[in-house]
């Protein structure tokens, strides 16, 4: 069964633990729901593959961003990442775990 992919831009979603499983599927249905993604995980060789799939199924710019989030130095460079955000939220980027942030509280106010 194929998915339609939506020609929609939304944004760029950040996706940890993207290399396999459950961080996998999200990154896939959220590029087919018209999400860029930056893609997280340890496993450089995992998230170029996945990356590939995903941008030849859905035309979707895809990053990759190897690191390992237990160790400080990796999660610092994820949370210093620059996410372009939509031009009718903000007119720039912001650092990841900022966006992270301001996306969670949205979420919870609702």
């Amino acid at each position: 069964m194929t998915q339609q992919t939506s020609t929609q831009h939304l944004g760029t979603a950040l996706v940890t633990g993207a290399s396999s499983g459950i961080g996998a599927i999200y990154a896939d249905r959220l590029a087919r729901r018209g999400y860029d993604l930056i893609l997280v995980a340890r496993s450089r060789d995992k998230l170029d593959a996945l990356a590939r799939r995903i941008s030849d199924e859905t035309g979707r710019a895809v990053e990759v961003l190897p690191a390992d989030l237990n160790d400080r130095a990796s999660l610092a460079t994820v949370e210093d990442k620059r996410v372009p955000t939509p031009a009718s939220r903000c007119s720039s980027t912001m650092p990841a775990s900022a966006h992270i942030r301001r996306c969670l509280t949205a979420t919870w106010n609702r």
